[in-house]
């Protein structure tokens, strides 16, 4: 019996140790997003909340790499915000400090739209014109009206409830069952 019980103490300890190895592996990741690889640059979004709310303020979150490791510092970035139609909104190029950048922007109707996160070759051309070769990558951004978000957030709740609630009744039968059994 002490056997088993050092083996699954050595288990959690284990488990522990692993959880917080991957833990501090991802660290700078973004959670539950987008990613795509164009040439050396890898870019990740994720939005916040993350399930969008047409007319409340959505963080857009963006992080980029590149494959070869090298630093991405002082490259222009500019980001570009369109519906089936239009374009709704073109920033200025901005110079990364670091690998991170967020954007704030309220969306007034709820939709797909496209995220475009352009990455300029030249820092000192702060400009989308031609002589400024670029690398578009495109992110489409589902946001949702305020109603059809909550009653998504209920469901979860109500499936969850749904499976504690068939849980407890199976553990009730199930001694009850067993019980009855050792009865007769």
């Amino acid at each position: 019996m002490r056997a088993q019980n050092r083996w699954m103490a050595l288990c959690v300890v284990f488990s522990i140790l692993s959880w917080f190895s991957v833990q501090l592996a991802f660290a700078d990741e973004l959670g539950n997003s987008l990613q795509q690889r164009i040439g050396d640059y890898d870019i990740q979004i994720n939005t916040v909340p993350n399930v969008p709310i047409s007319g409340q303020e959505t963080r857009i979150n963006i992080k980029i790499s590149t494959v070869s490791n090298n630093p991405v510092i002082d490259t222009p970035v500019a980001i570009r915000i369109s519906d089936e139609k239009n374009e709704i909104v073109r920033t200025q190029p901005v110079l990364l400090s670091s690998d991170h950048y967020s954007y704030k922007h309220i969306f007034n109707k709820a939709g797909i739209f496209l995220l475009s996160v352009d990455i300029m070759d030249n820092p000192y051309v702060g400009d989308l014109s031609d002589s400024n070769k670029k690398l578009t990558f495109d992110f489409p951004i589902r946001i949702s009206e305020y109603f059809s978000a909550q009653l998504g957030s209920l469901t979860v709740v109500i499936g969850v409830s749904a499976a504690a609630t068939t849980s407890v009744i199976s553990l009730v039968l199930f001694k009850k069952f067993k019980k009855s059994n050792k009865v007769t």
